[in-house]
């Protein structure tokens, strides 16, 4: 088995799997159980297809379950305690603490210990794994600019604790940029949504070249095609002009060039003069106008 292969089925398994111990009819014990569900509306997933081969064929797929108005819902799953020992064995050496303590009350038996994650090419592809999970990079539209658009990629995971999940911060770890940010508290009985956040197109592609060697074709497409928008957009000049930040007058209409009245010194070794649009006329008629109030209400004192 490709060891690359296995670093990313256990990514993928962490973001999108869960191991229990199943009552089922007729059965005097609970079974054990792992399993992954995956929705496509063009039939079996990929990433079921490509977990299954990772694993050496273990487990079977199933479905669809069709339920309108939802895309139809297929599963990979192994329902015995011999396929459920050995995936735990292939999958240990990066799983997270979550995903081995169920598998640890599945097999009835104290839970190994998570291992700390590194930048090496396995632990990048596990980062890959959870991405074709959890991950996503998508468009927004740009707040003041028309038919401008900024990118942003998304992480995302549930986690009752009020320390980020263990799969979010290894995450960002191996990205190297982005944040966490969490909790966000959901309606009903679910646990709190904490979302690891890259906004900057710099940083994403960072983050996509350190994972997109073991990144599946859905993920891949996904962010060819936010990169084509994105690239394909003329530079947008900083700040918004409506706002002012390229105003050559003041709102009392001195010209912010011409006024100094005196030859700009540098209080430091050779420093230049800041481009400061604070305007110097005003900024003397203030001064002039607090030192006739202070000696007006002095005035007055006496």
């Amino acid at each position: 088995m490709d060891r690359f292969e296995l670093a990313w089925a256990a990514g993928f398994f962490d973001g999108e799997g869960w191991a229990n111990a199943v009552a089922q009819e007729g059965r005097k014990t609970k079974q054990p159980q792992a399993r992954i569900n995956q929705a496509d509306p063009n039939g079996v997933p990929e990433v079921l297809l490509r977990f299954q081969r990772a694993v050496g064929g273990l487990g079977r797929i199933g479905g669809p379950y069709v339920m309108e108005g939802r895309d139809d819902l297929y599963w990979w799953q192994i329902s015995s305690r011999g396929d459920v020992e050995l995936l735990h064995h292939l999958l240990l050496p990066w799983l997270g603490q979550v995903k081995l303590r169920e598998f640890a009350v599945a097999l009835e038996r104290p839970s190994a210990a998570s291992r700390p994650c590194g930048t090496t090419d396995d632990w990048r592809a596990w980062a890959a794994g959870l991405y074709d999970g959890e991950g996503s990079v998508y468009l927004l539209d740009h707040r003041t600019h028309d038919n401008y658009h900024l990118a942003e990629m998304c992480v995302t995971q549930c986690g009752p604790d009020a320390l980020a999940p263990e799969v979010l911060r290894r995450f960002a770890e191996i990205a190297g940029v982005g944040h966490i940010n969490g909790p966000y508290a959901q309606e009903g009985p679910y646990s709190p949504v904490w979302r690891f956040k890259s906004a900057a197109w710099s940083d994403i592609v960072v983050v996509l070249e350190r994972i997109s060697p073991w990144l599946g074709p859905v993920k891949q497409k996904q962010a060819r095609e936010a990169r084509e928008v994105i690239e394909s957009q003329p530079p947008l000049p900083r700040g918004n002009p409506a706002w002012g930040n390229r105003k050559t007058h003041c709102i009392n209409g001195h010209e912010y060039a011409n006024a100094r009245l005196r030859p700009y010194l540098s209080r430091g070794k050779g420093v230049p003069p800041r481009d400061s649009h604070q305007c110097l006329v005003c900024a003397r008629e203030q001064a002039r106008d607090r030192r006739l109030q202070k000696k007006s209400e002095a005035d007055d004192d006496h």
